[in-house]
C-alpha cells in the first residue's frame, strides 16, 4: 500500500488490525442473534434447490477441516463457506442490512464459521469478526448506495465479499497491511446481478461472497498483494460499480442520504459509530424478498384490525418505492424461487391464510388454485422515491365499497420495529422443524439448540459447526 496517498483501504486495514476487542454488550447481543438467525435459515435451507444441486459439486472437490449444515462430510474452508452461504440464503429468510443493501449475515456467518472451524477458534472471535466485517461492509455500502443497488448489482454478492474478507482478516489477526490487501483482493472476487433473482444463482451469490471473503483473507495472509485504489480509485469499485456519473450522484444525495448512504467513503473515525448499533439488522418475519415485507406487514395488519377474509376483499393496491417493486419481477411465478419475488403471489397467499410462512413456498403450494384465484386482486403503483421518502401504502378495497389503508415505513424485524429474542427463538424453532422434516435428528436438534443458547459462553466454534452437521 502506498502510504503517501492514504486510501480507505489503508484506513480500514488499520482499524481491522488495531480496533480494541471491547464491544458494547448490545453489539455483542446483536451479533449473537445474527448467528442464531443465520444458523436457523441455513439448516432449513440446506436441502433447498441451490444447495442440494451444489453439494455433489463441492463434495467432489476434496475434504477439509470444516463442517457444513445437514451433511456428514467436511470441506476446505472456502468450500464450506460456499455451501453454507448458499444454504443460508436459499430460502430468502435471512436478514437484511440497509447501509450495504445486502443480506449481510448469510455471507458473514458462513465465512467466519469456516475460519473459526479451520483454526479451532472460539465464538468470541466469531462475534468480534462479525462486528468488524459488518462495519466495513456498511462503510463501503454507504459509498456506493443507493445507486449501486438500484442499477442492478446484487450487493450480497458484491459488498458481501468485502465485508466477509474484513471479518475473516480480523479473525485471522492479520496486520494492517495484510487486512487492507484482503479487502482489496475481495473486490476481485465480488460480483452478482439482480437479474439472477428467482433462480438458483441468487442464493449462490451469498455462498460465492462468503467463499471469496475466506479466500481473500487467506491469500493476504500468504503474502499476496493487491492494489491500493480498488475502492476509490479511477478504476475502482465506486466508479465501476456505480457509473461515470458517480460524482454527480453524490451531489444529488447531499442532504437526503438514507441509511448513511452519502456516496462517499467515510474514513475518520472508522468505528466511532458502530453500524451494528446505529443501523442494526432487518430480521425477516417472512421467508421471501425483503421488498415484500412492508406490504405484507400492512396487509396482515389491516386484515387483523378489521377481521377481513379473502372473500371480503375486492382489490388490494400497493403503492411502494419503485426500487422495491422492481425487485418483485415475477408476476406469474412458476417456481418457489420466483414466488419469493412475486408481490402478486405472496400477498394472495396472505389473503388466503392471514399469514405467510415456509410452507407457502413449496412447489405444491405455489400452484394452489385457491391462491392463484386471488392473485388478480393484487395491483401496484410504482413511486419513484427513496424508501425513506415514501412508506409503503396498502389500500384494501372491500366488496361492500368500503376502503381501508395503512402506511408502513419500516417492516417488522427492523430496528424501528424489532423482533424480540423470544420471537427470534420461535423463528429458529420453525426453521429447525423444517430441517427435521429433511432429516435433522432429535439428537442434532438438541445439540444445536444447546450450542446456540450458550453463544455468550464463548466455546469452540467447532462445537457449533459439529452440531449443525449431519450425524454420519
Amino acid at each position: 500500500m502506498n502510504s503517501e496517498h492514504p486510501s480507505p483501504l489503508a484506513t480500514y486495514g488499520e482499524w481491522i488490525a488495531h480496533a480494541p476487542r471491547q464491544w458494547p454488550d448490545a453489539a455483542l447481543h446483536i451479533a449473537r442473534r445474527a448467528v442464531i438467525d443465520t444458523l436457523g435459515c441455513m439448516m432449513a435451507g440446506a436441502h433447498d434447490s441451490a444447495p442440494e444441486k451444489l453439494w455433489p459439486v463441492v463434495a467432489s472437490w476434496g475434504s477439509g477441516p470444516c463442517h457444513v449444515a445437514m451433511r456428514d462430510a467436511t470441506l476446505p474452508a472456502p468450500m464450506a463457506a460456499l455451501y453454507n452461504g448458499t444454504a443460508a440464503h436459499a430460502l430468502d429468510f435471512d436478514d437484511n442490512f440497509d447501509p450495504a443493501k445486502a443480506h449481510a449475515s448469510a455471507v458473514l456467518v458462513p465465512a467466519l464459521l469456516a475460519i473459526g472451524d479451520a483454526g479451532d477458534l472460539t465464538t468470541d472471535a466469531l462475534h468480534d469478526g462479525y462486528i468488524c466485517g459488518l462495519q466495513i461492509m456498511g462503510l463501503v455500502g454507504q459509498a456506493v448506495n443507493p445507486f449501486h443497488r438500484s442499477r442492478g448489482w446484487h450487493a450480497t454478492g458484491t459488498l458481501g465479499a468485502i465485508g466477509a474478507a474484513a471479518g475473516c482478516a480480523r479473525m485471522l489477526q492479520l496486520n494492517a497491511e495484510q487486512a487492507a490487501h484482503a479487502i482489496s483482493l475481495s473486490t476481485s472476487l465480488a460480483g452478482g446481478f439482480m437479474s439472477q433473482f428467482g433462480s438458483d444463482t441468487k442464493p449462490l451469490h451469498a455462498g460465492l461472497a462468503a467463499a471469496g471473503g475466506v479466500q481473500a483473507a487467506l491469500f493476504a495472509r500468504a503474502g499476496i498483494t493487491a492494489g491500493s485504489q480498488t475502492l476509490d480509485g479511477e478504476n475502482g469499485l465506486r466508479w465501476l460499480m456505480v457509473g461515470g456519473d458517480v460524482e454527480a450522484l453524490a451531489v444529488e444525495m447531499e442532504g437526503k442520504a438514507e441509511h448513511g448512504q452519502t456516496m462517499q467513503f467515510s474514513t475518520t473515525p472508522v468505528g466511532e459509530t458502530l453500524h451494528i448499533l446505529e443501523h442494526g439488522l432487518k430480521v425477516k418475519r417472512f421467508p421471501n424478498c425483503g421488498s415484500l415485507h412492508r406490504a405484507l406487514d400492512g396487509l396482515l395488519a389491516l386484515m387483523e384490525q378489521h377481521n377481513l377474509g379473502a372473500s371480503d376483499v375486492d382489490r388490494v393496491l400497493v403503492r411502494a418505492p419503485g426500487a422495491h417493486l422492481r425487485n418483485l419481477m415475477h408476476e406469474n411465478p412458476q417456481t418457489p424461487a420466483q414466488a419469493k419475488f412475486s408481490l402478486e403471489y405472496s400477498l394472495a397467499a396472505a389473503l388466503h391464510a392471514r399469514e405467510v410462512g415456509l410452507l407457502d413456498y413449496t412447489p405444491q403450494a405455489i400452484h394452489r388454485p385457491e391462491v392463484r384465484a386471488l392473485m388478480p386482486k393484487i395491483t401496484k403503483d410504482y413511486i419513484e422515491k427513496l424508501e425513506s421518502e415514501f412508506p409503503t401504502q396498502v389500500h384494501v378495497f372491500l366488496t361492500d365499497g368500503t376502503q381501508h389503508e395503512i402506511a408502513i415505513p419500516m417492516p417488522v424485524g427492523s430496528k424501528a420495529v424489532p423482533m424480540s429474542d423470544t420471537q427470534l427463538w420461535i423463528k429458529l424453532e420453525a426453521c429447525l422443524a423444517a430441517a427435521q422434516a429433511q432429516g435433522l435428528s432429535v439428537t442434532g436438534y438438541n445439540a444445536l439448540t444447546k450450542q446456540l443458547a450458550a453463544l455468550d459462553e464463548y466455546g469452540p466454534v467447532r462445537h457449533l459447526t459439529q452440531a449443525m452437521a449431519a450425524q454420519p
